[in-house]
């Protein structure tokens, strides 16, 4: 229900493409949330906005580590793309 509430508050902010969440067919308990954002620097702005601090702290409370991944067309990042923009690094 709280990824639900993220999820309506990130489509209603300028450069959000789409928003899903939905559970996983392959593996039992997983809840899968995916974010499209319109350019990278808005996803930077996002990143940086307390929308993702709320995310992270979900994240934190999951039984198994989250797979956080940022896909851009020509690569894919961790976690640690986060830390970057936060200022941070995520060890």
């Amino acid at each position: 229900m709280t990824l639900q509430v993220l999820a309506k508050n990130a489509r209603a902010t300028l450069g959000c493409m789409e928003v899903e969440v939905y559970k996983s067919v392959d593996e039992r308990g997983r809840i899968c949330y995916d974010e499209i954002w319109e350019t990278e620097s808005v996803l930077c702005s996002m990143i940086a906005s307390m929308h993702f601090n709320q995310l992270a702290a979900l994240m934190e409370l999951s039984s198994k580590p989250p797979d956080c991944q940022f896909r851009f067309i020509f690569k894919i990042q961790g976690l640690e793309f986060a830390g970057q923009i936060k200022g941070f690094t995520h060890h």
